[in-house]
This record gives C-alpha cells, sequence and structure tokens, in this order.
C-alpha cells in the first residue's frame, strides 16, 4: 500500500506520518505547498513533492492527479480543510485511476462545512442538541437578546468570527456584514469538548474525547485532559452515522451547565489527534483501516491524563 499525504507541514502531519509508517506494508509519499526545505516532515516521507495551494482548485488536482500515477499511491490522506473541500468532489476521478481518496463523502463534507445546515440538521434529534444558529441576514431584525457570536457560515478555524455585545453592535455589524454568508449564535461559554471519533463504513465507529484546557485563537488544544467515557464519545458517534461519515473526523462540542452542546464538524483529524493516540486509541491506523476493508481495532481505555503540546525546531537543508 502506498499513501500519499497532502499537506504535511499541517500541525498533525508528523504523527500521522510516523503511525502510518509503522504499519506493515505500508510506504508514505508526502507532499505540501511549500518546499521540503520549509517542510519540517519532509524528512519523514520516502518522497516529497511539492504542489500547488489547493485554493487553485485546478492546478491542484492536476498535480495530485499526476503524483498518483507517477508514484503508483493506492491511498490519499488529506489533512486540511481546503483539501477536503476540493477532493471530496473528485472520487470517481481517483477512483478511475485506482486510488482510494481517504475522506469522507461530498454531501457529508458539504453538510459539516455549513454551520446552518449542522444546526438544521440537528434542531429536531432526540439526543444531539446543537448551538442555536439563525442567518446573519434575519438576526439582525430579530430584537437582541444577549451577547452573540457572529461568524461565517462556510468558516473555519475561528476565521472572520465577530463578537456582538449590544443591540448597538448588532446593527453595526448588521450593515457590515449583512451582504455576506454569516450566521449568528448566542455567545455561550463552558469547556470545549473535542473528540475524535473514527468510523468505518460498515457503521462500527470508535472515539475518545479530551477537555481542551488551553488551546489557540483558531482552536488547535495546546494542554488537554482526556476524558475517557465522556456522554460526548456516543454523541460523537452519532453525528458520524447522522452524517454517513467515513474515517476519522473530530466532533467539537460546548459543556453549557454540565450540557453538551454541538459546536462544530470537522471531517479530517484533528490538530491533537496524537492526543488520542497518546491515551491509547490509534485514529491513524483506524482511519486506514475505513478505506482497506479492514475492522476497526477498539480503543483501550484512556486514563484521566493531561497532556500538553510542545514544538520543536529542526535544522533544515536548502
Amino acid at each position: 500500500m502506498k499513501c500519499l499525504v497532502t499537506a504535511i507541514g499541517s500541525m498533525s502531519a508528523e504523527v500521522i506520518i510516523t503511525r502510518l509508517a509503522l504499519l506493515p506494508g505500508v510506504e508514505v509519499i508526502g507532499c505540501n505547498m511549500h518546499p521540503a526545505a520549509w517542510t519540517p516532515a519532509s524528512r519523514l516521507v520516502q518522497r516529497f513533492h511539492e504542489v500547488p495551494s489547493a485554493k487553485e482548485e485546478a492546478a491542484y488536482l492536476a498535480r495530485l492527479l499526476q503524483i498518483c500515477q507517477g508514484e503508483q499511491i493506492s491511498h490519499v490522506i488529506a489533512l486540511t480543510d481546503p483539501e477536503v473541500d476540493v477532493l471530496s468532489i473528485y472520487h470517481e476521478k481517483f477512483a478511475a485511476l485506482g486510488v482510494v481518496l481517504c475522506i469522507p463523502p461530498r454531501t457529508a463534507v458539504q453538510t459539516a462545512r455549513d454551520k446552518l445546515e449542522v444546526y438544521r440538521r440537528f434542531a429536531k434529534h432526540p439526543r444531539i442538541r446543537p448551538i442555536a444558529t439563525t442567518d446573519f441576514r434575519e438576526a439582525r431584525f430579530m430584537a437582541f437578546s444577549g451577547p452573540l457570536l457572529a461568524k461565517p457560515r462556510y468558516g473555519r478555524s475561528s476565521e472572520g468570527q465577530v463578537h456582538i455585545s449590544d443591540a448597538v453592535a448588532l446593527q453595526f455589524w448588521g450593515e457590515r456584514l449583512g451582504g455576506q454568508d454569516y450566521v449568528v449564535q448566542p455567545l455561550h461559554t463552558g469547556n470545549v469538548m473535542v473528540v475524535d471519533v473514527v468510523r468505518h463504513p460498515d457503521g462500527h465507529s470508535a472515539a475518545m474525547t479530551r477537555q481542551e484546557l488551553l488551546r489557540t485563537t483558531n482552536g488547535a488544544g495546546m494542554v488537554v485532559r482526556m476524558q475517557p467515557g465522556h456522554i460526548c464519545d456516543v454523541l460523537a458517534q452519532e453525528v458520524a452515522d447522522t452524517l454517513g461519515m467515513h474515517g476519522c473526523i473530530n466532533v467539537e462540542f460546548l459543556m453549557v451547565n454540565d450540557a453538551p452542546l454541538l459546536m462544530d464538524i470537522n471531517p479530517r483529524f484533528s490538530a491533537g489527534v496524537v492526543f488520542s493516540i497518546m491515551a491509547g486509541c490509534d485514529m491513524v491506523a483506524n482511519h486506514l483501516r475505513c478505506f482497506s476493508d479492514k475492522n476497526l481495532e477498539p480503543c483501550s481505555a484512556a486514563p484521566n491524563s493531561v497532556y500538553a503540546r510542545g514544538f520543536v525546531e529542526h535544522s533544515l537543508q536548502d
């Protein structure tokens, strides 16, 4: 099996490549939009290819297909949102070359990306309670009911979020964002719970929840506490089932008054997937099993441990 891992400059790339390389019979090829000399994870792959940004869709797609043919790739694993968004459209094009895209189906990706559609999909779910979400163009004409959070309807990583503290601010931002695809939500406070969940096409799944004690402004966990057996394990599995997800994704909940509110669904590996691996759930190996007709391996019981992310500097040759 020969895997092409894209965007190996991402935060989770090194651990994902390392885990893949330890699997029997797996060879790992890597690519990134920056040159190898700027990509520390390039030292971990058999071969490295520089590719265009996924935002340049046509050029990016053509280059990946070229690499897949030249390297005789069997599986492609995409690590970032823009790549998943683009590649999810082209499952059949890669399949024609005998290449499996290890990402969820297109419809599941599209729903996960749409914050308003996520709310609509789960608003009447018997167990999953999503954060109330309204189109900003409608909300600006409603009576102000408390602090709000406006965010791009199809946004990611907290980009473009605006805190609205009062009715004056609502009017101010309404005039500036009213013509854009924004949604508005009540501004809740609580503990952020991130769940790495892997779902096999046969319906079996495994999940691991962690509480984010310290995270970056774009939502990457820096210090986390593992929460074995948390209710969010089951809820995340239900989210994956409802949307028909395949492979490893991550689901975020906000604990408000001890009740979990569905906050975000990311149809890719989380930046903190290493924490689940450290706690006893090999999400990377299980992800590949979802796309190679192999059964999932169960997660061992995670200790109630606290993990912290560190950074290591590398000297790279030009």
